[in-house]
């Protein structure tokens, strides 16, 4: 009995050895979308409204499906420059590229779920598109510096 104890207990140790190092590998595989929008002042308000109410949600339910890691996050800028680029920036993590792929074939039924009869992914979408003078995506990955 103390042999598969001891056996158990190396076993569990060595395991656990792995699934750290495979959790520090796993980070560089994350990717990362950045999405910038610029939005008029007069604007600002109902693109809070949208994201706060349809968009946010949808994300929320994402994350709890295990397709994005963290959360969800808007951001604006502290400080603007004379010309600023953008208004808002969402980011959103992705656990890796099979898990985008994932997430472009459930976002309808998800957004469904959540919003019945109001048209899917897409119509909050379109709300935020007319409202937006300018938006762009950036699929970033983090590279690793050490080897």
């Amino acid at each position: 009995m103390k042999k598969i104890i001891q056996s158990i207990l190396i076993l569990t140790i060595l395991f656990s050895g792995v699934t750290a190092s495979y959790s520090q590998d796993d980070r560089y595989k994350l990717v990362i979308e950045e999405s910038f929008y610029v939005v008029k002042s007069e604007n600002t308000e109902k693109f809070l409204k949208v994201y706060r109410e349809k968009l946010y949600p949808f994300w929320s339910e994402m994350q709890k499906r295990g397709i994005i890691v963290g959360e969800y996050k808007l951001y604006s800028q502290r400080l603007h420059t004379l010309n600023p680029h953008w208004t808002y920036k969402t980011v959103v993590a992705f656990k890796n590229y099979d898990a985008v792929d994932k997430w472009l074939e459930l976002r309808d039924v998800v957004y469904d779920k959540l919003f019945p009869g109001e048209g899917g992914y897409k119509a909050p979408r379109k709300e935020i598109d007319a409202i937006t003078e300018s938006h762009w995506d950036e699929f970033i990955r983090e590279v690793p510096l050490q080897k």
